[in-house]
């Protein structure tokens, strides 16, 4: 994944230096200036673009697009919560959201082949659009944190997928993820009944356990990824042998989950007769 030469290639687009002249040389030294011109042209290239087809440019391109933005809605949401509105904490929720989004596609996609290699990438691409050394640092530690919960999130994907009884296990809208789930999954017992709900997937049992909680709503189901590093192996994903070794550990997640959803569906059918 070599953002900066993508970066490079909308630096050199007529989209790009057609916002550069409109915007004059003064504007353009602003601190920020860079990233948000490039981001602009990105979302002009796009309007113009016919196939609904998405490659892996395409998915760069998203992601640089969206950067400054994330960015933004990151700081303010670490750093400036309590003096915001909930509308505005939903509007930057809703940007981390679909950020996470494009990363996790593009690790499901296999555009990142390595932890160092993802990073280093993203650092050079910061660099060239003129972001600070301190909001490097601070995207950095983030673009990690984030990095580390996608590609939990696409291994236990995975291990479902495999695991008997899941019919379908897939990545879930940004209105559910805004809820709490990560992945929707579609599952039938032995008896034939069936069962959709969504999961969140933490990647340790200490963030599964706190996620628990703090939110103990009827519905929200958290599970621990059941990987640890050594099953990644300095890759961005383990091996297939590795992920489908998780099915029984998913199985047996999964059978608890429907004990509890079976209870909903009495507890709900009982009310509906008291009615």
């Amino acid at each position: 994944m070599r953002l900066s030469e993508t970066a490079a290639e909308v630096m050199r687009s007529s989209e790009y230096m057609e916002i550069c002249s409109k915007l004059g040389e003064t504007a353009l030294k602003m601190v920020g200036a860079k990233r948000y011109v490039v981001s602009k042209a990105i979302d002009i290239q796009r309007s113009k673009q016919e196939s609904q087809y998405e490659t892996d440019e395409d998915r760069a391109l998203k992601l640089i697009q969206i950067m400054p933005y994330w960015l933004d809605a990151q700081v303010k949401l670490n750093n400036h919560k309590s003096d915001m509105s909930r509308k505005e904490i939903k509007e930057c929720k809703e940007t981390v959201t679909r950020f996470n989004k494009i990363i996790r596609t593009m690790i499901d996609e296999e555009q990142c082949s390595s932890m160092k290699e993802t990073m280093d990438s993203i650092n050079e691409v910061m660099l060239m659009l003129n972001y600070t050394r301190s909001e490097i640092e601070y995207a950095s530690q983030s673009f990690y944190a984030v990095i580390q919960g996608m590609r939990h999130e696409i291994a236990a994907e995975s291990a479902l997928n495999w695991t008997p009884g899941v019919e379908l296990a897939e990545m879930t809208n940004i209105e559910d993820d805004l809820n709490g789930g990560d992945i929707h999954i579609i599952y039938v017992d032995d008896q034939g009944e069936r069962f959709e709900f969504n999961i969140d997937i933490k990647a340790t049992k200490i963030s599964a356990y706190k996620a628990k909680e703090k939110n103990r709503r009827p519905g929200y189901y958290v599970v621990c990824s059941g990987f640890d590093d050594d099953d990644f192996c300095g890759r961005v994903l383990p091996e297939d042998r590795t992920i489908k070794s998780k099915c029984p550990y998913f199985s047996q997640q999964i059978k608890e989950i429907v004990a509890a959803e079976r209870q909903r569906r009495s507890k709900a059918q009982t009310l509906r007769r008291a009615v």
